[in-house]
């Protein structure tokens, strides 16, 4: 291994949150090389999750499992896989880069809001006795106040502000959560 190729200082955190209110442990820092994918070819974007992995080179760590949270420079990426490098004293990641669109989201009755990275999955929704109109939006947890998801919540999305009505059920796999919003 080349200790040149891996000029990126990146901070794991564990691969699932813990407690209550939810964090999600750092484990450690460490070295790596990012390598992103080209866009020739790539599928359009449906949710938070890019479209393609990035490889990641990393020095050997024995906690770093698939499932975990690698963040460089402000960019979230959750790892997909984890295998052997080319030597002993590194590993060949793949990880899934987080890219949503950088939004506010405000707690019901809260005068502060936080920084979230966020994604409309799905427009015009139709539901409710009065057939009314309802987005989805994806949301990365880790950057989420406690609690989240509440009726009454706001997020404040390229200039529109949107309410939250309610979680999509069986959304929330301890990375990011899906929110039912009304504008």
């Amino acid at each position: 291994m080349q200790a040149g190729t891996l000029k990126d200082r990146a901070t794991l955190y564990a691969a699932r949150r813990d407690g209550a209110p939810p964090t999600w442990p750092l484990i450690g820092k460490l070295w790596a090389g990012f390598q992103e994918p080209r866009s020739v070819g790539r599928g359009e974007q449906t949710g938070i999750r890019a479209v393609d992995s990035t490889f990641v080179r990393l020095r050997y760590h024995p906690e770093l499992v698939q499932g975990q949270l690698l963040e460089r420079q402000g960019m979230w990426y959750l790892v997909e896989s984890v295998e052997p490098g080319e030597s002993r004293s590194e590993l060949a990641v793949s990880a899934r880069r987080i890219i949503g669109v950088d939004a506010q989201y405000q707690q019901r009755g809260e005068q502060d809001s936080s920084d979230v990275l966020a994604f409309i999955t799905r427009e015009n929704i139709y539901i409710g006795p009065m057939n009314e109109p309802r987005l989805q939006i994806e949301l990365f947890q880790p950057q989420l106040p406690y609690p989240w998801g509440r009726r009454g919540d706001t997020i404040t999305l390229r200039g529109s502000t949107y309410t939250v009505d309610g979680v999509v059920e069986g959304s929330d796999d301890g990375v990011t959560i899906t929110v039912m919003v009304t504008s």
